[in-house]
């Protein structure tokens, strides 16, 4: 047995985590499916050349339009960042874990799931799956989450199992992405990557082929990054969240050192600003055009948000007037677009 799978047979018998629990063998499906992979500091297309990604978020649960994919891959999107939440505090009819359901994903949730997967994987669109959880997190400081409740760590662990057999072969699944922005009380960095490396055994107990992608602790705090770099792994894509503030540039070379040093890729899961803010187009086209300069992948937050304030986030946001329809912020739009295709 190689070291490799040495470590990734030890995280699946972790305690406490996955015992118990019976993951499918390995199985890299249809030898013709194409897959991203990583090779040093680049992400790699199947062909092996390397591929910047550049898209949006869809990351307002069951916001997106079918005509979304064909528009964001007009406009030069390469990529789509799309979301699960499952045990969190948001907006009613979001929270998609239901603990009797397979997956312990309630079925509704599941349908609009593979609906928003479909879409995006028949326009070639590469996939980044993420699966949310405010309480799991330990977002607001909340004290039961998932280094506390060994429970629910367990359930968190069977509905990435739920997940990756599920999409595993689903042409442009891209990457999954663990869990974003951990902040347990009192976990230190080594804390969260630990529960990032038992994560990752348990995906690659069942495909070892799609990348995964982890975060720093702090809420992805880009200060962080050096604290998230693990080597149970081979394919890992690095990320850190980007919203952007006073000094648009502070984060830029942290990343790009992180990025030398470990020789791993970074790729910015969550770039944005609130559209009222100072200076906020001049702001959002500098960090670009750094992220451009300096080869950085990124996803814009957001494409569509459910609020009706056109000063926050969000390419579209609702017609106060009318709960049905959208309003699209075309300066926004051409701003972001012309990035995406660089």
């Amino acid at each position: 047995m190689t070291r490799y799978r040495r470590v990734l047979a030890g995280l699946l018998m972790s305690a406490g985590l996955v015992a118990g629990l019976a993951p499918a063998s390995a199985d890299p499906g249809p030898a013709a499916l194409g897959r991203l992979s990583v090779s040093g500091a680049d992400i790699v297309d199947p062909a092996g050349h390397p591929i910047v990604l550049r898209g949006y978020n869809w990351g307002q649960w069951g916001t997106v339009q079918p005509q979304d994919p064909g528009d964001n891959v007009a406009a030069g999107a390469n990529s789509v960042r799309i979301p699960l939440r499952w045990w969190g505090e948001w907006k009613d009819g979001v929270d998609s874990r239901d603990p009797d359901a397979p997956g312990h994903i309630s079925p509704a949730h599941l349908a609009t799931l593979d609906q928003t997967v479909a879409w995006a994987s028949s326009h070639h669109m590469w996939i980044t799956l993420f699966v949310d959880s405010d309480y799991g997190q330990g977002a607001g400081g909340r004290p039961d989450n998932f280094w506390t409740n060994p429970e629910k760590k367990r359930e968190f662990a069977e509905v990435w199992q739920f997940l990756v057999r599920r999409y595993k072969s689903t042409a442009y699944m891209g990457a999954f992405e663990i869990l974003p922005e951990p902040k347990p009380i009192g976990v230190d960095d080594a804390g969260v990557r630990a529960f990032y490396d038992e994560m990752i055994g348990v995906i690659r107990g069942i495909d070892r082929r799609t990348p995964v992608v982890v975060g720093p602790n702090d809420n992805y705090n880009c200060g962080h990054l050096a604290g998230a770099y693990t080597t149970v792994d081979p394919k890992v894509i690095y990320t850190c969240n980007y919203f952007i503030f006073d000094k648009p540039l502070n984060r830029i070379p942290g990343i790009v050192d992180f990025r030398n040093t470990h020789h791993a890729p970074v790729w910015i899961n969550q770039v944005g600003i609130e559209s009222g803010d100072t200076d906020a187009k001049l702001k959002a086209r500098t960090v670009l055009r750094a992220f451009e300069d300096n080869n950085i992948g990124w996803a814009w937050w957001t494409y569509r948000i459910v609020g009706t304030n056109p000063n926050t986030h969000g390419i579209y946001y609702r017609d106060p007037s009318d709960p049905n329809a959208w309003i699209v912020k075309a300066d926004w739009l051409a701003l972001v677009n012309g990035f995406l295709a660089a």
